[in-house]
Parts: C-alpha cells; sequence; structure tokens
C-alpha cells in the first residue's frame, strides 16, 4: 500500500508529469494484465493454465475482458482510487462467475442477460435465491468483511490528476463506450465477430462453453434485442396461415351444460423418478392410479431445472416458447396491459378466476402478469401467514386447503389456477419435519447425490397425499368438476442425472414431465402426449366452450396431433400473430 501511495503521491506532484504517464500506463498494463488472468481462471471456455500455443482463445479472452475493463475505468473514474476500483472489479466479478457456478449447477443453464431483471426486485428476490447460498450467518459475516474492505480502501489517497475536464471526459468517453457495446453498435459488431463465429443463441450453454461467459451474455443480448418476436412480413404470415385454413371463421359449438368448475395445480418440480435407471419406486401412488378413469400423458415443458413461469406461460397463454424467442422470462417482459390466454377465455364464458401461490406476489411479476392474462384475484403467500410448511416452503397440504376452501357451489362457474412451490430445492439441506425416507434407493448414487434423491422422492410423497384429498373432493363434488395436475420442470437434480441417467437413454433437458385430467362426470381413460402450450385445449374441448379464433384453432388440431398435421414454422408464425395481437383482425379481413 505504501508505494501505491507513493506512486500518487507522484501523479499528484505538477513536476512529474512526464513521470506520471510512465507510472498511469504501467499500472494500467498491470490492471488489464491482472484482470485477463482473473477472468480466465474464472471462465471455463477460457485458456488457464496460461498458453500461448495459439492465439485464438486469447482473442476470446480479450472479448471477455473489455466490459470489465470498462467498469473498472467507470469506478476509477468515480472513486478517483485505483485498489478500491480493483477491488470492486473484482467483487463484481466474483459474483457474477460465483452466480453463473450456481446457475449451471442448479439448473444447468448459464447466467443469461434476462438474469439481471431480478436486480430491480432485489429485496423480494434474496430471499428465495439465498437458499442457495451459505448459512445467513456466513452471509452476514461476508457482506461485513466487504464492507470493512471497502472503507478500508476508500481512506486510498484519490489520484490526483483524475480531476476536472481530464475527469469529465473520460467519464464522457466510458458512457459512449459502454453504451455502444449495450446497443451493438460500431465498431462493437466488428470487434466481437470472432466470438459470434462460435455463438449459438438457441444453446446457451455450450455457447458459453466456447466463446466465454461475459461475451456470451452481449452476444447473446445483441441477439435478443434484434427480435420482435413478429413474423418479417405481417402479410405473407396471414396469407400463410390462410393456407392452411387457420385464419378462417368457425362454427360455434354448443358448450357444456351446466359448465364445469375448473381446478388447475401446476405442481413443482413434479417427476417421474422411475423414469431414471435403477429406480423402480412409485412415489406418487394416487396420482398414477387416478390416471386410470381420466387424461394423463407425457408433456414436454420448455424449461429444465428451474424457470417455472416459462411452462406457467405457456399453459396459461398457448403460446410456445420457441415461437418467440426473445420472451427469456415471460411475465418480466410482458408488452400490453391484457394477453390472451386461458384464463381470459374462461372469463368471457362467465367464469370467475383466482390464482393462488404461496409465495410472494412480486416475486416473477406475478401481482402484474396474472392482472394482464384475466384474473379476477391473486392469493399470494400473504394469504398463507401461519400455513404449515413442508421443506422450504409452504406445503401442497395447505394449498390444497385455501384451494377447497375457495371452491363455492353457487351458479356461477370458477376456475382455479394454484401453483405448488413445496417441492423446490435445493435439495441437499431440505429442513423435513422427519427423516428422508431411503427405503426405496438401491443404487451406487454417491451420498450427497442419494441424499437429494431421496428428500426430493419425500416430496413428492407428501404432495401426492396432498393430491389424493383433492382428488377425492373433486370426485365426490356435487357439482361438475374437472381438475388438471401438470409438473412444470423436472428437478434440478443434475449430479443425479449424470450418475444414474434415464431409460430412455435421453438427456435430462429433454426429459418430460407427467399430466392428468379427472373429469367427475366422466370415467373415459385416455393416454396422449404433447407439449405444455396445447394443454389448455384439453379443457376446452371437455367444455365445449366458445373461445376465440386461436384457442378455436388450437383445440381442432388437437393436443396430441397439432404439431404432426400443421408444420411447426406454420404454427410458429400462427403464435407471433397472436402475441402481436393482430390474429382476431385477420379473421374475415383482408391481410392488413
Amino acid at each position: 500500500m505504501k508505494s501505491i501511495q507513493h506512486q500518487y503521491d507522484a501523479l499528484a506532484a505538477p513536476p512529474a508529469e512526464t513521470v506520471s504517464n510512465k507510472v498511469i500506463a504501467i499500472l494500467a498494463a498491470l490492471v488489464a494484465v491482472g484482470y485477463a488472468l482473473l477472468v480466465s481462471y474464472l471462465d471455463p471456455a477460457l485458456p488457464w493454465p496460461v498458453s500461448f500455443s495459439r492465439a485464438e482463445p486469447w482473442t476470446l479472452v480479450f472479448l471477455n475482458l473489455v466490459p470489465v475493463l470498462i467498469l473498472h475505468v467507470a469506478l476509477l473514474i468515480a472513486t478517483r482510487r485505483l485498489v478500491l476500483s480493483c477491488w470492486l472489479t473484482v467483487l463484481a466479478l466474483g459474483a457474477l462467475y460465483f452466480i453463473n457456478y450456481v446457475k449451471l449447477k442448479e439448473l444447468a443453464t448459464p447466467l443469461l442477460p434476462d438474469d439481471f431483471r431480478f436486480l430491480k426486485a432485489i429485496g423480494v428476490n434474496y430471499t428465495f435465491f439465498a437458499q442457495y447460498l451459505a448459512s445467513s450467518r456466513l452471509q452476514l459475516l461476508f457482506a461485513t468483511g466487504v464492507l470493512a474492505i471497502t472503507l478500508l480502501l476508500y481512506r486510498e489517497r484519490p489520484i490526483g490528476s483524475i480531476k476536472g475536464g481530464i475527469r469529465w471526459g473520460a467519464a464522457a468517453l466510458t458512457i459512449i463506450l459502454w453504451s455502444t457495446l449495450v446497443q451493438g453498435s460500431a465498431p462493437w459488431k466488428t470487434v466481437y465477430y470472432p466470438g459470434q463465429l462460435q455463438f449459438e443463441p438457441w444453446a446457451p450453454r455450450d455457447s458459453a462453453a466456447r466463446t466465454g461467459l461475459i461475451a456470451n451474455m452481449i452476444l447473446l443480448h445483441w441477439e435478443l434485442r434484434s427480435g420482435s418476436g413478429l413474423p418479417p412480413s405481417i402479410d405473407a404470415s396471414i396469407q400463410q396461415l390462410r393456407n392452411y385454413d387457420l385464419i378462417s371463421p368457425r362454427p360455434i359449438a354448443p358448450t357444456r351444460t351446466p359448465l364445469p368448475d375448473i381446478i388447475v395445480v401446476q405442481s413443482e418440480s413434479l417427476f417421474d423418478v422411475s423414469r431414471l435407471k435403477g429406480i423402480d419406486a412409485d412415489v406418487m401412488p394416487a396420482l398414477r392410479a387416478a390416471a386410470s378413469r381420466g387424461w394423463s400423458g407425457e408433456l414436454q415443458v420448455p424449461t429444465f431445472g428451474g424457470g417455472t413461469i416459462r411452462t406457467e406461460f405457456e399453459f396459461l397463454t398457448a403460446l410456445p416458447l420457441a415461437a418467440l424467442p426473445q420472451l427469456r422470462y415471460p411475465y418480466l417482459q410482458l408488452p400490453r396491459g391484457e394477453i390472451p390466454s386461458i384464463a381470459r377465455e374462461l372469463r368471457s364464458n362467465g367464469y370467475r378466476t383466482l390464482a393462488i401461490h404461496p409465495n410472494g406476489g412480486a416475486f416473477w411479476n406475478r401481482n402484474h402478469a396474472f392482472r394482464a392474462l384475466g384474473f379476477d384475484r391473486f392469493l399470494d403467500a400473504d394469504a398463507f401467514g401461519g400455513a404449515e410448511r413442508y421443506g422450504w416452503y409452504v406445503s401442497d397440504a395447505s394449498l390444497v386447503d385455501r384451494i377447497i376452501a375457495e371452491m363455492r357451489d353457487d351458479d356461477q362457474p370458477q376456475m382455479i389456477m394454484a401453483i405448488s412451490i413445496q417441492n423446490h430445492g435445493p435439495y441437499e439441506s431440505v429442513p423435513l419435519p422427519e427423516a428422508v425416507d431411503a427405503r426405496f434407493l438401491q443404487t451406487s448414487l454417491d451420498a450427497p447425490a442419494a441424499h437429494a434423491l431421496e428428500t426430493y422422492m419425500t416430496l413428492v410423497r407428501a404432495s401426492d397425499q396432498a393430491f389424493a384429498r383433492l382428488l377425492e373432493f373433486v370426485e365426490t363434488r356435487q357439482r361438475d368438476t374437472i381438475l388438471l395436475v401438470y409438473g412444470d420442470h423436472l428437478p434440478a437434480l443434475n449430479p443425479v442425472y449424470a450418475q444414474l441417467g434415464f431409460r430412455d437413454e435421453r438427456r435430462p433437458e429433454e426429459q418430460p414431465v407427467p399430466w392428468l385430467l379427472v373429469d367427475n362426470r366422466s370415467r373415459e381413460s385416455r393416454v396422449q402426449n404433447g407439449p405444455a402450450w396445447l394443454l389448455p385445449t384439453l379443457l376446452i374441448e371437455k367444455t365445449r366452450l366458445a373461445t376465440s379464433q386461436y384457442f378455436s384453432v388450437l383445440t381442432d388440431l388437437g393436443f396430441a396431433e397439432a404439431e404432426s398435421r400443421v408444420p411447426f414454422d406454420v404454427l410458429k408464425v400462427l403464435a407471433q400473430v397472436q402475441f402481436a395481437g393482430r390474429l382476431e383482425d385477420c379473421v374475415a379481413n383482408d391481410p392488413i
């Protein structure tokens, strides 16, 4: 510190401008090299140990280093303290790569540009994410240490030459560099061209493994900014839909009388563990037994290990996210105040609509999203004060209690959408009220993976017992009632998947989740497999509702047959026009 202070004294001394410039150049070079080595060490895609045998890896180091240097310069200009700005930059890098490590471990997905949207409500989101960190005591100790070091470094003497016009000019240049980098303006597209050669926006994990984390986020940000989600030509798209008879007036069929009440349960991380090699346990016997007297099958979902709202959005809107690549976190990116959804379709047919989720309503922006999607009411964690917890969160038993309490027997039909949270990980340290049931496992899993799987299976068994009570309630109800239960994604059990594998030899990201529909006025059994975005068509088929053009088209195509009857490229255009709010205007009119 003394030697650095001596350098600053030299920088501040007017007679030694030449020496100061040399010192600045040397320090800048040392700082840049230090950051290059740190980024190379932290990022698995970059060369480490250091080797200069090939130039290509160091090109990627440079592409990942550019934003780091801009951040450092911005902090240096703001604080005028070299060591403090280095410390803050290193903290930011450490946080970035640590969060990326946790996300890869739990969700098998790298950090993405849209993840920074969580910073807008960090107070709401921190409690949820803190469970993936160390104990609260260690978190407090770490935060105290960081604050103490930061305050100590703030005592560092400011660099005398960073002042006045030089400071303001450097600040303006830094802002220009950062803003043009974020916008992807010239010359950055040329600078990042080597990274674009290895960049694949549809496979962010593989892309990050080739380009590096920071370069991948920049390139993905540019990619998502460039697309509006709409087809290039609305006129051509409408004609394409007409060729497949996808926009034309549909006859209105008589609706079911009386209209049934509808309960939808999106079950957190619900997954059939018997799909794993070596696991023969049945941890959801009630749901499996109910499948013999209802509709059931396998559901392809658009997310893995997390990202619940992606499946939730597909179910509610019947829009495939594959057709809207700009929507990474749809509830955080809603373009309008009103979004077409199955809830709106039901409400237009006289239904009361209620959403229930025993977590904070601000998390995932559900408070706003559920209003936009057409729900009359939304009950969040505030409605579950004092409710029983099972694991980290409010139990599925408490959720079922609330569903039953909200069901009314008046003349107006109702739809309840309940989103559970009980079975959310991390599973390594879930606080269960009883010992984990290990009797099902006879595998070669290592101890941590075995414990995580055993914990997950114990959670699912508790969910199944809660659903058994809900099934009994539905089947003994006097009023016509439909119950639909489906999983949102696989649990984040990556070590288990890596060690056991799946019976069908497919990758974890390709595995389906179960779904079940029970109608208390029908014992028809049906087994069908399909995607989550077509699942609401089953409710329309059961109720025979008069629906808007989009939902009518999808129901005509069928849950399991739509993608075989019409090319997905055409369905993609249909979804894009619907998302743009243009479909209803095109039904009986000339192309717009």
